[in-house]
């Protein structure tokens, strides 16, 4: 009886052996540490989406780039971005919100549907950081994020690079404004025909370097204070001012108000129907 029972519970053993060396084999390994230099893009339109959300981000190389306003009038800004970053391929979606904030600020508006791949709207700007925030809090804690970069909202001049994608026409695509149907989402073709609300990322074409709904679709968030003149210069990053940046006009808006150089300032608490953000990924603090 003895012999038995030692050889039953040798067998129990082994085989609890077993299921736990098979569990830790399918087990996902730790995040490799990751260093300042692997964060960066090798050329523009790279794209990286190893984030737990798995949101898509495209590389935007560092340099100068001349920087056009609203009104064909004033002069062109010279600007200079010390690093490269990265910006969301999309839009943030619904689905991504409720994952990270598990809140429904749209729920239950006016002219404003709920679907995962739809824009994250009624978000005012410091629910847009604080998504950023958290965002960044996450990613450092699983290990796939180094201290010294950091997810946030993108920089007036960042916004601006990203969108008109090394053009100095009205739109990424250039001048013609008939083609802007094929690229955005805007009054001639939600709200005149029956589609009043904001419409699902990614449906219309991208722009040169791989972004979608820059033009129209929702408005964006920006970090930076709103100020009537462009800031130029090195790393542009204006902080005096209540109101803050909003880019790339939304659907209810004429094609004029959907151009790359569309912009204007919101104060930071509003929420509306057209107004939700994309997230930009870059170091901390600029070169020096």
């Amino acid at each position: 009886m003895n012999s038995k029972l030692l050889l039953t519970n040798s067998l129990v053993t082994t085989l609890w052996l077993l299921i736990a060396i098979e569990c830790r084999a399918d087990d996902p390994s730790p995040a490799a540490n990751p260093t300042a230099d692997s964060m960066l893009g090798k050329e523009v339109g790279d794209v990286r989406d190893d984030n737990g959300l798995k949101m898509k981000l495209i590389w935007c190389p560092r340099g100068p780039f001349t920087m056009m306003d609203k009104t064909d009038a004033n002069p062109a800004i010279n600007v200079l971005l010390s690093d490269g970053y990265w910006l969301g391929k999309y839009e943030v979606i619904q689905e991504e919100w409720v994952r990270l904030m598990s809140t429904e600020p749209w729920k239950g508006k006016n002219r404003t549907n709920a679907g995962d791949a739809l824009p994250a709207s009624w978000v005012d700007w410091g629910e847009a950081m604080e998504f950023c925030r958290r965002l960044t809090k996450q990613e450092r804690t699983a290990g796939r994020l180094p201290r010294d970069w950091v997810y946030t909202l993108p920089t007036d001049a960042q916004w601006y690079r990203a969108c008109s994608a090394g053009t100095d026409t009205r739109y990424s695509f250039g001048d013609d404004e008939s083609k802007l149907g094929e690229y955005a989402w805007f009054t001639d073709n939600t709200g005149e025909v029956g589609e009043s609300s904001a419409q699902p990322v990614g449906r219309k074409k991208p722009n040169l370097w791989g972004f979608h709904d820059l033009h129209g679709n929702v408005w964006e968030w920006c970090r930076d204070s709103y100020t009537d003149a462009l800031p130029g210069g090195r790393d542009p990053d204006f902080t005096t001012g209540t109101e803050r940046v909003l880019r790339g006009g939304g659907w209810r808006y004429l094609a004029s108000g959907c151009r790359s150089t569309a912009r204007r300032g919101s104060e930071p608490s509003n929420r509306f129907m057209d107004i939700g953000f994309r997230i930009a990924l870059n170091p901390a603090q600029p070169s020096p």
